[in-house]
């Protein structure tokens, strides 16, 4: 069923379609967004079933005017579970893990549906992290061996190898992302050569597996880097982005870097904007407070002595739009489960190539973290989680942080400030978004029936929140059970939030009704430049 709402104050529209659940465990839906392309969305009607059964999955082609254009059933052998998802212009990818070590990939033809299996005997005993896929060339990375491993895979002609200059490394895979636009692999790779040798590698390879450049610098005193958004400007040369924290080990983020490497390899300009130094930074603390505040921080300035803030976050994928590229951070803290039977993520996070990511130990069915057939969100984080610690049984966002950056420079042009109002999950999800033109900015959240979302000036803190509810049922209903699977940037103003729900009539408890829901919300950008 297709919902379409009308224009709320001329700011966005919402358009939502609905897939029917059976009962509650009957939500194994998996989105693949693919920008301009449209997206993709995969029902598993028998998730919690034994393995190597014939399975039926309903398959929708939802295309950016968001209406249907196809839904194909395709019965497929030896199903397994979807831990990552990819496309190009002609083909969607699911990589499913099929078994312990084994893994293959359902291609779908977005003309018409048409889908082949691909299946992947892992030779090399290797646990997937990351999945890349373009012109039916795979890119899987993770670890084998206590090594990180990345193999290149022909899936037409059947061949695949292991990348050089990765499985000889003594650490970890932290992000591993493919540029479209140039044809580039970007791997980051957290070594320690020896107990007191550590570094970062960074390698650029191109769609055949050739590196085509790399960079090694050695870890800092003064500052680590934590997480990494790679893309490519329009000279080729390879832009960072990500948080980095104080100190050679610290957890705890102080801000935002940027850097360029060049085609040679070289670094070029590194910049780190400490957060305290963002004109937004104390913005949402009331004028007595914000003073105090700022006042602490510049007399330890003058001083030249670095504050430590030792904020917990959890950063998005980076946005691309209007020339410019949007990265927001969320402020959170998590609640962990520290007893005899929680599940933890390892020890020593150099050494330990093994160290899931967020989404890999969520579909990991040892860890008994989710059941199957329950519904898992699209828009979990993919970072390395944190070592010694246990998964998060709960994640509050405080306030969200976003950054204006210049597409080719990578210098920061502005920041703003957002409270997400005590916002929680069980799961770490994107929940926030931010879209920016040349003069304004706007924050957006969803929860259960409203809409969160504040315009302001892109330099400028607006304290203002609007909300707005909206019913994708009828009014005689009400929610018995939500579940957020997050909110997402999908292409230009355009963003998506999932999830599900089981609604329930108000006056006839025994009537009620469950779906998993696909939500579209549109910015105007005329509302945001006038």
């Amino acid at each position: 069923m297709l919902i379409s709402s009308s224009l709320f104050s001329q700011t966005f529209e919402e358009h939502t379609i609905q897939f029917p659940m059976l009962h509650e465990y009957d939500g194994s839906y998996r989105l693949n967004e693919m920008g301009e392309q449209g997206l993709l969305v995969l029902r598993n009607r028998y998730g919690g079933e034994k393995k190597n059964i014939i399975s039926d999955i309903e398959v929708t082609y939802v295309q950016t005017d968001f209406q249907k254009k196809w839904t194909k059933q395709i019965k497929l052998d030896h199903y397994g579970d979807v831990i990552s998802d990819g496309y190009d212009d002609d083909y969607a990818y699911f990589l499913m893990k099929s078994s312990e070590l084994n893994y293959q990939v359902l291609r779908i033809r977005l003309a018409d549906g048409a889908q082949k299996v691909f299946y992947y005997k892992n030779v090399e005993k290797m646990k997937v992290d990351y999945f890349s896929v373009e012109d039916n060339i795979a890119f899987l990375g993770g670890s084998a061996n206590n090594l990180p491993i990345i193999t290149h895979w022909d899936l037409e002609v059947g061949t695949r190898r292991v990348l050089s200059s990765v499985h000889q490394i003594k650490g970890g895979i932290v992000c591993m992302e493919y540029d479209r636009d140039v044809d580039m692999l970007t791997v980051v790779i957290k070594a320690q050569m020896s107990s007191i040798h550590r570094g970062l590698y960074v390698i650029d390879y191109s769609i055949d597996g050739n590196i085509h450049k790399q960079y090694f610098e050695e870890i800092q005193r003064e500052y680590n880097y934590q997480t990494f958004r790679p893309y490519h400007n329009s000279r080729g040369e390879l832009v960072m982005i990500g948080t980095y924290g104080l100190g050679n080990e610290s957890e705890s983020t102080q801000g935002v870097y940027s850097m360029i490497l060049s085609n040679r390899g070289y670094r070029l300009n590194p910049k780190f904007y400490d957060f305290s130094f963002f004109n937004n930074f104390y913005s949402h603390l009331d004028p007595k407070t914000k003073e105090k505040s700022q006042e602490k921080f510049q007399k330890r300035r003058e001083k030249d002595k670095v504050v430590p803030l030792r904020l917990e976050v959890m950063p998005n994928r980076l946005q691309f739009m209007n020339g410019q590229v949007v990265f927001v951070i969320n402020e959170v803290s998590f609640i962990y489960p520290f007893n005899e039977t929680a599940k933890y993520a390892g020890d020593g996070f150099y050494s330990k190539a093994e160290v899931p990511t967020f989404s890999g130990f969520v579909q990991d069915y040892d860890n008994m973290i989710v059941r199957k057939g329950e519904y898992i969100p699209s828009m979990l984080v993919n970072e390395k989680m944190k070592e010694n610690y246990p998964f998060p049984i709960e994640c509050n966002f405080k306030r969200a942080l976003a950054c204006g950056f210049d597409f080719e420079t990578g210098e920061m042009r502005w920041d703003n400030t957002y409270l997400t109002r005590n916002l929680k999950t069980e799961l770490p999800v994107e929940l926030v978004g931010a879209y920016a033109d040349n003069r304004k900015v706007a924050f957006l959240h969803v929860s259960r029936d409203s809409y969160f979302y504040k315009v302001s000036e892109r330099l400028e803190y607006k304290h203002d929140c609007q909300v707005i509810s909206y019913k994708d049922y009828s009014p005689a209903y009400e929610i018995e059970k939500y579940t957020n699977g997050g909110l997402t940037h999908w292409y230009g103003n355009h963003f998506i939030h999932t999830g599900t729900k089981k609604i329930q009539n108000r006056l006839s408890k025994n009537e009620s009704d469950q779906y998993f829901f696909l939500t579209c919300l549109s910015y105007s950008n005329r509302s945001l430049t006038d």
